[in-house]
């Protein structure tokens, strides 16, 4: 069915409930008419006369006497007002109505209408003075007492027939919501399983032509995407398995090249040539070092790479960020001002992946050698209950936008420094260093000296590590 022939349908119900409520509440108006309880909206201006020729007849001792139809004004025979339950100027035309009947022969019933529904009925009394009554078009109850405690039937009718509408009206709101909702709970949940990732189920159907529509527009789309997701992850798939295989080719050079360098630096070392021993055995460390990233490589490419904390010394991790340090320095002829604080040696163990702070070390150094005109300081220290591993050169320093984007992946517009060899940069060194101290729950912080260079620091907190 179309959705129009739904709404429809419960506007109907609606108007069948209000026009259900108002004819209850005046079939109860009717019945307390035909019980005798009301007078009807017509009968004090149809009885004015004959009540009024009774009154005149038998005498008005008190309010008691007069019917509740009638609002009253008694006038003693001198024109002064004895009673009346009258304002207004309802009151002022029932009193002249009234002076008027006390020169009138006895037995005399002038009657007028005052517009808007009202009657006014005058006559004489018997042994003076006169009377005037004013009945309105409206139900009025019989009994005094009831129309003392109570509202008009008429505004009765009318609270009971807007009261039984709101009513019938949140019923109908009620049925329709729980009806729709019901209608487009396959909607909600192809909406929430694709929202989770899930795509291979089958979307349901409704008796709503709309929904369906919507219905059959989302299936095409967990459809395609589905496709779509599956031509990614066979992408990305055949991509990390060629990484992985790359990666393992590389392990047979590296071996044979570690083993070649070792060898280098024994036969050096025989002859007492430090410098080239020294640059052998740096070859054989970056070689280690290589052959530990290409493990991480294969590792990351089957999905099971990450993070590897380990409880160890802040001292050990000092050491080896000085010793390869030392190696970039040398490789990259700069001078090398290395210190490690008197608060490291005491330090107790902490859960520190030991690859990823030294890598992050390692790509601070290799920053600041390839910008420093000629020397290099990392100092190591322990303060505030976090380990600090700072870098610093005597370059030109970072501009304003790298001090504030300058960790940011891929980010190398740092038009204020140039590499010594004017080497390419990509923007991946500093990200690095600074998602692994995250990954520790600390920073990587980027300043100028005041005596000119660039400052990068790492600090990572030892106790929460």
């Amino acid at each position: 069915m179309p959705l129009s022939f739904v709404i429809a349908r419960y506007f109907a119900y609606a108007f069948a409930a209000v026009a259900a409520a108002w004819l209850a509440s005046f079939m109860a108006l009717s019945a307390a008419i035909n019980a005798g309880f009301v007078y009807e909206a017509s009968w004090g201006p149809a009885n004015a006369r004959e009540v009024a020729e009774g009154l005149a007849r038998d005498g008005v001792c008190g309010q008691q006497d007069v019917p509740t139809a009638y609002r009253h004004l008694i006038l003693n025979k001198d024109g002064y007002v004895l009673m009346t339950d009258l304002e207004g100027t309802r009151l002022e035309d029932a009193t002249e109505m009234a002076r008027a009947a006390l020169a009138a022969d006895p037995g005399t019933v002038e009657i007028e209408g005052g517009g808007s529904g009202l009657t006014y009925a005058a006559f004489p009394l018997k042994g003076g003075g006169a009377c005037a009554l004013v009945s309105e078009y409206l139900p009025q109850w019989v009994s005094r007492d009831l129309a003392g405690l109570l509202p008009n039937p008429q505004n009765l009718m009318l609270v009971g027939a807007a009261a039984g509408s709101a009513l019938a009206l949140a019923l109908v709101a009620r049925r329709a919501s729980r009806v729709i909702s019901r209608k487009m709970a396959p909607l909600a949940e192809a909406a929430g399983r694709v929202g989770a990732g899930e795509l291979d189920f089958a979307v349901g159907s409704t008796n709503v032509r709309e929904v369906n529509d919507v219905l059959a527009a989302m299936d095409a789309m967990r459809a395609s995407l589905a496709e779509s997701l599956e031509a990614r992850w066979a992408a990305e798939r055949g991509q990390r398995e060629q990484v992985a295989s790359l990666a393992h080719d590389l392990k047979t050079p590296l071996t044979v090249l570690r083993a070649n360098a070792d060898f280098v630096a024994e036969e050096l070392e025989d002859e007492k040539d430090a410098d080239l021993a020294a640059a052998a055995r740096d070859i054989a460390g970056s070689v280690e070092r290589l052959d530990g990233y290409v493990r991480l490589l294969i590792e990351a490419s089957r999905g099971s790479g990450g993070a590897e904390r380990a409880p160890m010394r802040p001292a050990e991790l000092c050491e080896q960020v000085l010793a390869e340090a030392a190696q970039i320095a040398r490789a990259r002829g700069v001078t090398l001002d290395a210190a490690t604080g008197p608060a490291v040696a005491g330090a107790p163990e902490a859960p520190l992946d030991r690859t990823a702070l030294a890598r992050a070390a390692a790509n601070l150094v290799v920053n600041a050698a390839e910008h420093a005109r000629s020397r290099v300081a990392v100092s190591c220290d322990v303060a505030g209950g976090h380990l600090v591993i700072e870098v610093s050169d005597d370059g030109p320093g970072f501009s304003p936008a790298a001090l504030e984007r300058g960790c940011e992946r891929l980010f190398t517009d740092d038009s204020s420094r140039s590499s010594r060899d004017g080497g390419r940069h990509y923007g991946l060194g500093l990200h690095a260093a600074s998602e692994a101290a995250s990954a520790h729950g600390g920073s990587v912080s980027l300043a100028n000296s005041p005596s000119g260079g660039a400052v990068a620091t790492i600090a990572v907190p030892l106790c929460g590590a």
